[in-house]
């Protein structure tokens, strides 16, 4: 009996320890995401060919992304997020690539992976390791892509700084000239010849009416894979957002210098302002951007897919400027503030406005023309001297079917403008949308 009860003694206590244990040790799973899909017709969104007699096109476009994230307590997470993307319904099925599996049978290989860093959040610093997304103060106008990287950031009673260093990319080929366009990656020169940027962000409240910041951040390119190598871009800007009475006011001013390639300097620059006002019991807007053209012409980030900034979402276009909604077919007149060196200049104007908790509604309009006119569109130039490139006027309207599944409809117009030739059809489109989001 006394060896009995030892036993059990320590039975109970290995059972104790094993349950103390466990808490310590296990993980808050948090899961998320969310199912897109529309219906598209248009003449323009499908192909972004300005063009006389353009053809209306219709397709489907579906897109899931899912996050997972493993909290093991309030300092340590893992934060993934993956995406599945039909580029359009029918596009190809027992394939294997980004965006296919539309067709009938699917049973494609299609999964993307978005983010996967690491979140350390302590109260002397936080830091981001991995591949995570990240955008600059500036709108996005150099970037807003997911990018591998470190970034380190601390938050004061009024102040926040953050540094960080990010590699865009690692792509040196090798040395055999004999056949050049299919040289491939030279893996005993990895970090010889790379895309990387370093980033300095700093904020200020000076009062609970204005909050200020200046961000600096330096692009240095001598990849040999890359078609504009020998890129030593230094961005240097600052920031504000206030409030003066019920307008609450936003912008930045941006300046850019170095070498955009081997004897080209860099010598863009860019500045915007934004405002938001309660009006009628719903929200007015409005956004207007200037962006250097010409031999001041902006950089944006660039990558293996295009350039990876420059979006100006904040404009609310769908055909002037990028769509929120585009997945895989992405086009519009300016693709990027660069604007194939051109730059922007943009006016939009916009009102938000809810019926009820299941109702709501927008309307915009936008008005662009280019910084500088280099010829870049030549095919579809008009015959006048004018710069500009048309007037946009969309709407959007939105029912909440519940509290995670809501349906909208979305449509615009484009009006070119004489920068384009007389004979060109003006643009439209129109889409149906359903959206799950948990």
């Amino acid at each position: 009996m006394k060896k009995s009860k030892k036993l059990l003694v320590a039975l109970a206590a290995c059972a104790l320890t094993a349950g103390a244990a466990v808490p310590a040790m296990a993980l808050e799973n948090q899961f998320s995401g969310a199912f897109t899909t529309f219906y598209d017709v248009g003449n323009f969104a499908s192909s972004g060919a300005v063009q006389q007699d353009a053809p209306t096109a219709n397709y489907f476009v579906e897109r899931v992304r899912l996050g997972y994230t493993a909290k093991a307590d309030d300092h340590v997470k893992l934060v993934t997020k993956f995406e599945f993307d039909y580029n359009f319904w029918g596009n190809g099925s027992y394939s294997v690539g980004r965006g296919q599996g539309g067709a009938i049978g699917a049973d494609s290989v299609n999964m993307e992976t978005k983010h996967l860093y690491l979140d350390l959040n302590y109260p002397a610093i936080n830091a981001r390791i991995g591949m995570m997304p990240y955008n600059d103060t500036f709108k996005g106008l150099i970037f807003d892509a997911d990018m591998a990287g470190v970034l380190l950031s601390h938050d004061y009673a009024n102040a926040g700084v953050s540094v960080g260093f990010f590699r865009f990319n690692d792509a040196t080929a090798d040395s055999d000239l004999s056949t050049p366009l299919v040289r491939d990656q030279d893996y005993t020169r990895l970090g010889r010849n790379t895309h990387d940027m370093f980033s300095v962000d700093g904020r200020y409240s000076v009062s609970k009416n204005l909050n200020v910041g200046a961000a600096y951040y330096y692009v240095k390119d001598d990849s040999t894979t890359n078609g504009t190598p020998n890129v030593k871009v230094h961005n240097l800007g600052i920031n504000a957002a206030g409030n003066v009475g019920p307008v609450a006011l936003n912008g930045f001013a941006l300046k850019q210098f170095g070498d955009l390639a081997t004897n080209v300097d860099a010598k863009g620059y860019a500045f915007n302002v934004g405002a938001k006002i309660a009006l009628a019991g719903g929200t007015a807007r409005t956004e207007f951007l200037y962006v250097s053209g010409g031999k001041n012409a902006f950089y944006v980030a660039t990558g293996n897919g295009g350039t990876e900034g420059g979006q100006f979402y904040d404009a609310e276009m769908i055909m002037l400027g990028r769509d929120k909604y585009a997945t895989s077919i992405d086009n519009a007149i300016i693709y990027d503030v660069n604007n194939l060196g051109e730059g922007v200049i943009m006016g939009t104007l916009g009102y938000d406005y809810s019926f009820s908790d299941k109702v709501s509604a927008s309307v915009n309009a936008g008005f662009a023309a280019v910084a500088k006119d280099t010829g870049a569109r030549a095919a579809v130039r008009g015959t006048s001297d004018s710069n500009y490139l048309g007037t946009e006027i969309n709407a959007e309207a939105y029912y909440k079917l519940s509290a995670n599944v809501t349906l909208g409809a979305r449509a615009g117009y484009l009006m070119l403008g004489d920068y384009f030739a007389k004979s060109m059809d003006d643009p439209y489109d129109v889409k149906l949308i359903a959206k799950y989001n948990f």
